[in-house]
């Protein structure tokens, strides 16, 4: 692997981290587990992570991956 390709990797991993904070953020307030996330967070911009984090971390994954 070089060097960009372990960036890209580290990248995408880290972008489906944060797809996954946003879905668990957006799960738990479906079903209001905690009032952590309230009413102060905006729900179209966690649709926006969790679709991004998803999307464009598995790209990057399978860019960097052989």
């Amino acid at each position: 692997m070089t060097t960009f390709d372990i960036i890209l990797l580290i990248v995408g991993l880290a972008l489906l981290v944060l797809g996954a904070v946003s879905g668990i953020a957006l799960f738990a307030r479906a079903v209001k587990l905690s009032d952590k996330f309230g009413d102060e967070t905006n729900i179209g911009t966690l649709w926006g992570l969790f679709f991004l984090g998803l999307a464009a971390g598995l790209l990057m994954i399978w860019i960097a991956l052989p």
